[in-house]
């Protein structure tokens, strides 16, 4: 976060998460002040009111849920859904929606949210909790072509990019320099038809398209 200190809204309809969160984030020497929000409609008529950055997004809540909130949400702060489902279809139609990070509950250490929100305040994504999902590294017996007409060093950047990575640290990774990774990146937004590392993280964990 560069030393910017940030206003967090906690969307989530138990008081007990809430609670956790709360003096989770207190931990983090950036984070200003946290708000809380009990449902998705609660959440939207905070954010509309101005001065939230960052959004902690659960997704099934009354009333309105996460996913239904979303559309009013990301014009206007930076979204990170945090439920208990590591279904799929639902980080996926979240990161089409514009969210920006997903984490499974159990994996909102301290340490955890601040580079979470790190990563989506600097324009990237992040992910914890799906390691399902999302392979850790790429299969050695990759295909010179991927699905959706990625290269393989494409898929492997793009592994990368939906793991949360920035792309200084893809570049350390797969041995590249930050301006190749840029071109990959360029080249996956091209091939994917999105604008956006949450929108092409979104097409790539698609069950037509991903890993």
């Amino acid at each position: 976060m560069g030393g910017a200190v940030v206003r967090v809204l906690v969307a989530d309809d138990n008081a007990l998460i809430r609670l956790g969160l709360r003096a989770a984030l207190g931990e983090l020497d950036d984070v200003q002040g946290v708000e809380e929000a009990a449902n998705g409609v609660e959440a939207v008529e905070r954010v509309r009111q101005g001065d939230i950055d960052v959004v902690l997004l659960d997704v099934r809540m009354p009333v309105l849920d996460g996913l239904g909130a979303l559309p009013d949400l990301v014009p206007r702060a930076t979204v990170v859904m945090l439920t208990h489902t590591d279904d799929l279809e639902v980080v996926t139609e979240a990161m089409r929606l514009g969210a920006s990070g997903y984490i499974i509950h159990g994996s909102l250490a301290p340490e955890v949210l601040g580079s979470a929100l790190r990563a989506c305040l600097a324009g990237g994504t992040f992910t914890a909790g799906l390691p399902s999902l999302i392979p850790s590294s790429p299969s050695p017996q990759a295909p010179a072509v991927r699905p959706g007409g990625l290269s393989a060093r494409e898929a492997e950047v793009m592994d990368a990019v939906a793991r949360g990575l920035t792309n200084h640290e893809i570049a350390r990774a797969l041995f590249l320099s930050e301006k190749t990774v840029k071109n990959h990146i360029n080249s996956i937004f091209n091939k994917l038809g999105v604008a956006t590392r949450a929108q092409a993280v979104a097409v790539w964990l698609s069950p037509q398209v991903g890993p």
